[in-house]
């Protein structure tokens, strides 16, 4: 049986999610349903659930503020949210899970289908981190060989799409290492917008504007990488031009 509660300010959402798990998921006990940060906190220091659903606004708190209160976080907890990017970013990079608001059952069966005990505190951290941490520190975590990476953004090269998954390639150590992920190069593009200069010059290639070493601007246009192999990467045709204009706006090139 796991063991959840329930942090929701909403009445309406409250009420829906409760009636939603009692009635689809049987393994699943409710121990209390909290609508604000204080009362959350408290219930979570004395009732010990596997699992929390938590809202992201809970004024004048936020569900990021309740998980800073907690010395001990042993519990996966899965966000509830209407779509707010900067906060469905910072969850994503944390490899956690949030179902958005109006919540159907399907979303649900699926977040719960991905709910795993004991995995929580690493990515709650991270998370906590990313919220926090400059630019240059922020981390995403990639899952890889059953754990997870976690990778300073600032340390990734490039990234390049491999059908249905992207092998991601970042320095560790001065070297380059390689992690290929089960999701689309797409996902990754949205993941990492504004979280430095990533560019897509191609279908298939990311890359990270920081380690270009030379760009190649006659027939067959590409970019090679300041890495030891000089890896080289091409620019479709018809971003060639785009890609130029953008590293003139970013003061790269006059």
């Amino acid at each position: 049986m796991i063991k959840t509660l329930i942090v929701e300010d909403d009445i309406m959402h409250a009420r829906s999610l409760t009636e939603m798990i009692q009635e689809h998921f049987k393994n699943i006990r409710i121990l209390s349903v909290c609508n604000n940060v204080p009362d959350a906190a408290q219930q979570i220091r004395e009732l010990h659930p596997d699992l929390v659903f938590l809202d992201v606004e809970l004024g004048p708190y936020t569900g990021f503020d309740l998980l800073a209160m907690l010395n001990r976080r042993d519990f996966e907890v899965i966000f509830t949210t209407a779509y707010q990017k900067y906060a469905v970013m910072a969850i994503k990079m944390s490899a956690l899970d949030f179902i958005e608001k109006p919540i159907d059952v399907n979303q649900l069966r699926e977040a719960l289908s991905r709910y795993k005990t004991k995995e929580s505190e690493k990515k709650l951290q991270n998370l906590l981190f990313n919220l926090q941490a400059n630019e240059k520190d922020q981390k995403i975590a990639l899952f890889d060989q059953g754990s997870f990476l976690f990778v300073n953004i600032k340390d990734i090269m490039r990234l390049r799409s491999e059908n249905a998954y992207t092998e991601i390639y970042y320095l560790e150590d001065q070297h380059v290492n390689t992690a290929l992920m089960s999701k689309s190069i797409a996902f990754y593009e949205e993941l990492l917008d504004g979280k430095g200069l990533f560019y897509r010059v191609h279908n298939q290639h990311l890359v990270n504007i920081k380690y270009i070493k030379r760009l190649v601007l006659d027939s067959g246009c590409a970019v090679i990488m300041d890495d030891d192999e000089r890896s080289v990467v091409p620019v479709a045709r018809s971003r060639r031009d785009q890609f130029v204009s953008y590293l003139r706006d970013c003061g790269i090139m006059i």
